[in-house]
């Protein structure tokens, strides 16, 4: 715990000015300087060895070590949440990844905690050995599983496929009746991050390269009206719609008296299928 706390690259006032200062020194007082950190770490082991009566005073070994073991872990789960808060930061869309990465860290982390659990209840010592080698085997296919899984890979850029990305715009009230008239085709997705549908449809459907081109091709304009945090000008547009959930999804279109609406379960086909409705210029 001491050498995991003082070794903390940004745990200023510990360690960081100390390893600051010492890679700006020349050779010799950084090695005094290195040393004295190696002493320091070491001095509790160092103290324990000079003067072993010492070990009388320490906790005798018993049950509470099992209640501190479990009192760490939460210190663990901290960790990881506040490694998420900065993985988070990373996997945007400028840096070239997409907000569905992050889900993915936090699945395979379920599949770590999966390995975990196997290799705890069925690996132990006392199981035979048919039980525990399997068992050893099947948590070392999930961490590495896991691992693959979770290692950010950048988004499909235009350059990885003849059929471009769909630039999503933020939906605003009366947005997509304005750029009717102006003559464009809008699709209208009304979603949430927490709709499971909503998102499966979005996989579907955007990822074809068919749909990809289609929208490039008739220059459709996406809009994204997120209700992740019930936006109360979303729950207003649905319920004109006569609609309070999602998924909902409109195509509006020049000439149309209404806009289309599509089902709430999505496919590459039956988009293609409704756009091919509308007439091309």
């Amino acid at each position: 715990m001491l050498a995991t706390v003082v070794a903390t690259p940004c745990a200023a006032p510990f360690l960081a000015p100390a390893l600051g200062g010492a890679l700006a020194l020349p050779a010799l007082p950084a090695f005094v300087v290195f040393t004295a950190i190696g002493l320091g770490l070491a001095l509790p082991y160092l103290l324990l060895s000079a003067f072993p009566g010492l070990v009388n005073k320490l906790p005798r070994p018993g049950a509470w070590m099992e209640t501190f073991k479990q009192f760490m872990a939460f210190l663990l789960y901290a960790t990881v949440a506040f490694l998420l808060w900065v993985l988070a930061g990373q996997l945007t869309e400028d840096a070239g990844f997409t907000p569905d990465a992050l889900l993915e860290v936090l699945l395979a982390l379920v599949v770590v905690a999966l390995a975990l659990w196997a290799y705890g209840r069925y690996g132990a010592y006392h199981k035979p050995k048919q039980v525990r080698y399997p068992a050893y085997g099947i948590a070392a296919l999930l961490i590495v599983g896991a691992l693959a899984w979770a290692y950010p890979s950048p988004a499909l850029s235009a350059g990885d496929s003849d059929a471009p990305l769909v630039e999503w715009q933020k939906w605003e009230p009366g947005k997509a009746e304005q750029l009717a008239e102006e003559g464009k085709i809008v699709y209208v997705d009304f979603t949430a991050r927490w709709c499971v549908t909503c998102q499966s449809n979005k996989k579907l459907v955007f990822g074809s390269d068919e749909v990809r081109r289609e929208f490039a091709d008739r220059d459709i304009v996406a809009l994204k009206a997120d209700w992740t945090n019930a936006d109360p000008e979303i729950t207003e547009a649905l319920a004109s719609f006569g609609r309070s959930a999602v998924p909902f999804n409109l195509i509006y279109a020049p000439g149309l008296d209404q806009p289309m609406q599509l089902p709430e379960v999505l496919s590459a086909g039956t988009v293609i299928h409704r756009l091919e409705e509308i007439p091309k210029d």
